[in-house]
Parts: C-alpha cells; structure tokens; sequence
C-alpha cells in the first residue's frame, strides 16, 4: 500500500470519526433536559441513577455480579461448553 492511499485511509477514518463525536455531542445536547428530568423522577423514586444502574448491567453482563453469582457472558459460555460435551458423548 503507498503512503497516500494510507493517508487517504486515515483522513477518511477521522473525518467519519469526528462527525460521529459531533453527532452524538449535538444529540445528548438536545437530550440533556429530558435527562435531568428523568433523573429527577428516578431519584424521587428512590432509584439509583440511570448511569449506576447501566453500569451494573453491563458489569453483570460480563460476569463481575451476576444476580446469582455468575454473569451472563460466563454462563453462556458454561452453556457451550455443556453442550459441546453432550454432543460429544
């Protein structure tokens, strides 16, 4: 590959980048107020904030606390392995 083709490449990657971050800045901008009003409501509620709460799911997803000790990721990949060896008999 040349050196412009490369640079080409990298130019492209970055324009597309920057206006994914522009994109998703302009869009929490115009979320923002919804936001803070939801998190109003949860903390009323006596609920966590939403951040905590995503946060959690996506911890528990990956096996650090799991409602019954194990996380989604490691339990289907227990699944897998199960059905491997029944597969296998």
């Amino acid at each position: 590959m040349s050196k412009e083709k490369g640079m080409d490449r990298g130019l492209i990657a970055g324009a597309i980048g920057f206006g994914l971050a522009f994109g998703a800045e302009r869009l929490y901008a115009s979320l923002e107020p919804d936001i803070a009003r939801y998190e109003r409501m949860r903390e009323m509620s006596g609920q966590k904030p939403i951040l905590k709460e995503l946060f959690s799911l996506v911890a528990g997803a990956f096996g650090s606390s799991g409602e019954n000790g194990r996380g989604l990721i490691a339990g289907l990949t227990n699944d897998v392995v199960r059905y491997a060896r029944i597969r296998g008999m």
